[in-house]
């Protein structure tokens, strides 16, 4: 079998896996493969990946999972791309866009790191990652930091990355124009002597209040946009739920690993007792064996030997039922194991649910849109035809 016919074979497992709905044995399959993967053939394996799952009903929620888990490791994949000639690379970040729109969070805590690299090109890939999360409906980038860090690439020494990076402040500056504008403005004036950088920054501000013009038209939507945002929060309630649950599951390993491990602690102290007390008898007997060689003395001394014996027998049995209580605590904590398990699973199954959800109302916000821009282009011919009668 060819290398190409194993890719597939294992795609289309992967794509049985998901769905029928079994998430971890999907990314556990995935993480074998990248494993196996080469480090030079590394990004055509997770291309193919990715085309492969995103369409999925459940695709983008193990893309959340690879991520999240360090499986597909986003500093390394950007340094990585950054080898590769721009066409390839920008292809290859394309895919990601829509990941970035709608899983946005996954990306953000990396980018400021990645934006002060020293590769040129990881800076222009970082900030056409910003560009797509910008431009998704689901995350409202508000760091400040994160965005002076954007706003100090207008100075950068290489001009993609300059384009990159107020392509990035004027989507960025639709959703906060005020705070865009506020941090341009502050950076303009650390910067008295560089026109350059002036000029760039009236583009983007110039950009900016165009925007605002056309958010007062876009306002009338704003029953839609609060539905969608009612649903993003409830899936924000669920992902935090599952967090919990896995918190739990924790805790409750540290807890049978604890008793285990006073479990065999106690039996080490018994053990240790249970020696000493016969050492220190048989040293006892002897001596007194040496002194006084009697039936009277001996007889008594049969008689210790057997006290001792029931005592020792009796930390036996306090032994065995320290060991039987330990594994009751033990058969409990697997109970409750298994319905945080049979929990999380229902959580997950809300949570894919809640995916189906939102994709449908995606679908029809994006249908009420393209009815009202048609709507507006037919009143504007209106509006042209009958200009065009009142001027015959």
């Amino acid at each position: 079998m060819t290398e190409t016919e194993n890719e597939r074979k294992e795609m289309e497992k992967v794509k049985e896996l998901i769905g029928e709905g079994k998430i971890d044995d999907a990314v556990q399959r995935i993480a074998h493969y990248l494993n196996q993967t080469t480090e030079e053939n590394y990004i055509e394996a997770l291309e193919n990946i990715i085309e492969t799952i995103s369409p999925l009903h459940g695709g983008r929620t193990v893309i959340r999972f690879l991520i999240e888990n360090n499986i597909i490791d986003i500093p390394g994949l950007i340094e990585n791309l950054s080898k590769k000639d721009p066409i390839l690379r920008y292809s290859f970040l394309l895919l990601l866009k829509d990941i970035c729109e709608n899983e946005g969070d996954l990306f953000l805590p990396y980018s400021e790191n990645l934006l002060n690299s020293d590769d040129p090109n990881v800076r222009e890939a970082n900030l056409q990652l910003l560009i797509f999360m910008a431009g998704g409906e689901k995350l409202d980038i508000e760091q400040q930091s994160l965005f002076e860090a954007i706003a100090s690439k207008l100075n950068d020494e290489k001009e993609f990355v300059v384009e990159k990076a107020i392509q990035v402040l004027k989507v960025i500056g639709k959703k906060s124009p005020s705070v865009i504008t506020h941090i341009l403005k502050e950076y303009a004036k650390s910067c008295p002597e560089k026109e350059e950088l002036k000029k760039r920054i009236d583009i983007i501000l110039k950009s900016i209040v165009t925007v605002e013009r056309i958010e007062e038209i876009v306002e009338e939507e704003g029953k839609e946009a609060e539905a969608e945002e009612k649903i993003f929060k409830e899936e924000s309630e669920l992902k935090k739920k599952k967090i919990e649950l896995k918190k739990e599951q924790l805790e409750l390993k540290e807890k049978v690993q604890e008793l285990e491990e006073k479990a065999i602690e106690k039996k080490e102290k018994a053990l240790k007792i249970k020696k000493e007390l016969l050492e220190d008898k048989e040293i006892e007997l002897i001596e007194k064996a040496q002194e006084e060689i009697t039936t009277e003395e001996l007889e008594k001394s049969e008689e210790e030997i057997l006290d001792k014996k029931l005592e020792l027998k009796k930390v036996d049995l306090e032994i065995e039922k320290k060991k039987l209580e330990l594994e009751e605590k033990e058969k409990e904590l697997e109970k409750k194991a298994i319905l945080e398990k049979e929990k999380a699973i229902k959580l997950k199954e809300e949570l894919i649910e809640k995916e189906k959800q939102i994709t449908n109302i995606e679908l029809e916000l994006k249908q009420k849109e393209i009815k009202r821009k048609e709507k507006e282009i037919i009143n504007h011919e209106t509006k042209k035809i009958k200009e065009r009668f009142e001027e015959e």
